[in-house]
């Protein structure tokens, strides 16, 4: 009986050695097997790991049409049902105020897969609000669309593009663009056009778009005028025509792999495989031609781009630049003498 028992054991631990040397190899430490809580945790991070991955890839000219001071009218639902029948989507950056007013809009918007972004309570100039006033505009969107989409929005954009001085007060990414439609300017309550004009308008910002446009870009719209729902209804068919897909700020940064920081300002997704122009670049005085793909390039009080804007000076413009430092070229417009950014100029023919 002793000898039975003597093999049974023998056997099986000649068993085990065999399956414990055949799962590692001669330069693999061996380790336990997992618990079957382990094994679990494990497959949730897995799954977990599926869920987030990106849906869309750099080479899906992915571009992020925003939004800014909504929920609207007749206009948002006019948005909504453009971008729902081109299969695209936005990111629509709401003032607390509006969706006071209309929030069916906003989980419309949600439940159609848009992002909801944070635009402050009262579309108020955070470079020029106290601490707690910061707080309270943001945190206002932020609990009321929460409660509404059970989501809470995770970008910002500052009224006005005026975040300086206050980005490491608003605990949130800051998501400027870099194409500007400018479509505010011509909104519906412009007197003195004919029906013809305003057209002639229209098509000029879809020529405007469709010229400058490229992917990673985040083009800048409104959502509560009349005319910008008519630029849409020429202007997203035609980018889903010419190969872009239109999806949340969200997704864009995802799929070019960048994680959005609070505090951070971004105005468009780069690949870290594209060789893209530098913005260190040093220049010698001369003139140079602006050729920023935005209608316009800002001309700021100091070389940082957190510093304030004096005055746009309009694409096509020619400066003067009388000294450079890494990515900043010093120069005058209208009066007014500040820096620019040497990305978007070009030497002067």
């Amino acid at each position: 009986m002793k000898k039975v028992l003597i093999s049974t054991l023998a056997a099986a631990l000649a068993i085990t050695l065999i399956f414990t040397s055949c799962g590692n190899g001669d330069d693999t430490p061996f380790t336990t097997v997992p618990s079957q809580s382990s094994s679990s945790d494990n497959s949730n991070t897995e799954a977990e790991a599926e869920e987030t991955k990106s849906a869309y890839s750099v080479s899906d000219n992915l571009i992020a049409l925003t939004f800014d001071d909504g929920p609207g009218t007749e206009s948002s639902e006019k948005i909504l049902r453009i971008l729902a029948e081109n299969n695209a989507h936005a990111t629509f950056f709401i003032v607390g105020y509006n969706l006071d007013e209309r929030p069916e809009i906003v989980k419309k918007a949600a439940e159609q897969g848009n992002e909801i972004g944070n635009h402050t309570k009262g579309h108020k100039n955070l470079s020029k609000s106290t601490d707690s006033e910061i707080r309270e505009q943001i945190n206002y969107v932020n609990d009321k669309v929460e409660s509404l989409t059970g989501k809470r929005p995770v970008l910002l954009r500052a009224p006005g593009g005026n975040f300086q001085g206050v980005t490491d007060k608003v605990g949130m990414p800051l998501i400027q663009w870099d194409i500007d439609t400018n479509d505010w300017r011509h909104k519906d309550t412009s007197s003195g056009r004919t029906e013809e004009q305003r057209n002639s308008e229209i098509n000029a910002i879809v020529e405007h778009v469709m010229t400058n446009v490229a992917p990673g870009d985040i083009i800048l719209m409104h959502e509560i005028y009349n005319f910008s729902a008519d630029v849409c209804e020429i202007l997203i068919p035609k980018l889903a025509a010419a190969g872009y897909k239109m999806v949340t700020v969200s997704e864009l940064f995802e799929a070019y792999g960048t994680k959005l920081e609070a505090g951070k300002v971004y105005r468009q997704a780069v690949s870290a495989e594209t060789t893209t122009y530098s913005n260190t670049l040093k220049i010698e005085p001369g003139v140079y031609a602006v050729t920023t793909s935005s209608s316009s390039l800002n001309l700021r009080e100091s070389a940082d781009i957190n510093s304030a804007v004096l005055i746009e000076v309009p694409k096509g413009e020619s400066l003067t630049v009388t000294e450079s430092v890494e990515g900043w070229a010093k120069t005058s417009y209208m009066g007014y003498t500040g820096w620019v950014s040497t990305k978007y100029l070009t030497p002067a023919a």
